[in-house]
């Protein structure tokens, strides 16, 4: 026999079958006006703000805030009084000072510190500049300058150049005559490389009074006694280090010597004065006994 279900069970289930579909109906279009008046929300606001740059207002709104924000900043006191230089040592500070061109009284927080950075960076003695705040009035410049390594000769003309063989100055070169000079096409591009490979004994190269560079391969260094060292195109460092230890156990340099050549690998030819040279062949032809090099 089979079970007769009741009519009204069946129309009660119908109900809410139905009442389910019409709730899941409702979101939708609930969910599709909310989507439809979000889509259009930002297209009027887009069309919006369009009209109100290309008109000119929101450029004017924005103005005057700026124009508020400053005169609240000069009404609480936060406006340029000092700007103080800090790492100068051979750039006069008035230089940087004009470079810099801040007006005193100018809202402390509406000064363009990026600017002022490259207007500063922009002198030759500048390798970089750092631009800060110091509240409530004050400005600090802080400098890292290019250290002068030598007097690049060129074109008749000498250049103070820094260890990166960066032109720096033509200007008061008396105050710089202690550095070593530097000659020859491309030197001051290969002079990094040279002071690297003598860092060992910087105290040695103290002595040299100028460097060339020959035939754009190699250096020829002229001490300020006058001995000429003449360095080979590779391993200059290891070079230097036996001229370093060859000074330190013989004073080699102390000798009456004209050069000492490096040029080729694994051998140190040392050339004699015409004096010296003269005076250990008469000590050799009289059975004497000579110095060794």
């Amino acid at each position: 026999m089979r079970a007769v279900k009741n009519s009204r069970d069946q129309k009660g289930k119908m109900k809410r079958g139905e009442k389910e579909a019409i709730s899941l109906r409702r979101r939708r279009l609930m969910k599709n006006i909310m989507n439809g008046l979000t889509i259009t929300g930002i297209c009027i606001a887009f069309v919006t703000t369009i009209y109100l740059w290309r008109s000119g207002m929101a450029e004017g709104w924005l103005n005057k805030a700026e124009t508020t924000v400053e005169a609240g900043l000069v009404d609480a006191g936060l406006t340029v009084e000092k700007v103080s230089i800090e790492g100068e040592f051979f750039i006069v500070e008035s230089d940087v000072e004009g470079a810099a061109n801040i007006t005193m009284g100018d809202p402390l927080l509406g000064v363009d510190i990026s600017a002022i950075k490259d207007r500063v960076e922009q002198l030759t003695w500048v390798k970089r500049a750092t631009i800060s705040r110091t509240l409530p009035d004050e400005l600090v410049i802080n400098i890292t300058e290019h250290q002068p390594a030598a007097l690049w000769q060129v074109d008749n003309k000498l250049w103070i150049i820094s260890d990166e063989g960066i032109q720096i100055s033509d200007q008061q070169l008396e105050y710089f005559t202690s550095l070593p000079m530097i000659s020859g096409v491309g030197a001051d591009g290969e002079l990094e490389n040279l002071l690297t490979a003598v860092s060992s004994s910087n105290a040695l190269f103290e002595m040299v009074e100028t460097a060339s560079w020959v035939g754009s391969r190699r250096w020829d260094l002229i001490l300020k006694n006058g001995i000429k060292i003449m360095l080979p195109e590779e391993e200059i460092a290891y070079a230097w280090k036996n001229l370093t230890d060859f000074e330190s156990s013989e004073k080699l340099l102390a000798r009456n010597i004209l050069a000492v050549d490096f040029r080729i690998k694994d051998k140190t030819v040392v050339r004699l004065t015409p004096e010296e040279a003269e005076r250990r062949r008469l000590l050799a032809k009289t059975g004497g006994v000579g110095e060794e090099i």
